[in-house]
């Protein structure tokens, strides 16, 4: 669900890694300046986007097919 923002991207990318902290995901939100501006530009939140990077870093399996 994209959701409008009227804060800045800094005060965006802040939430973004206060989420991370308290799910312990910080390892997965990059701290390079602009990693995450096309997330904030396509209007997703920062629940959304820690979700979509969380779903991404989730181990599936080596796709090997076995079992």
């Amino acid at each position: 669900m994209n959701t409008p923002f009227d804060r800045s991207y800094k005060s965006w990318t802040m939430q973004l890694q206060k989420l991370a902290a308290e799910r312990d995901l910080e390892w997965i939100v990059s701290t390079k300046p602009n990693a995450h501006r096309t997330a904030y530009e396509s209007g997703l939140s920062p629940e959304e986007e820690l979700t979509a990077l969380s779903d991404m870093g989730q181990w599936r399996g080596c796709g090997c097919g076995g079992a």
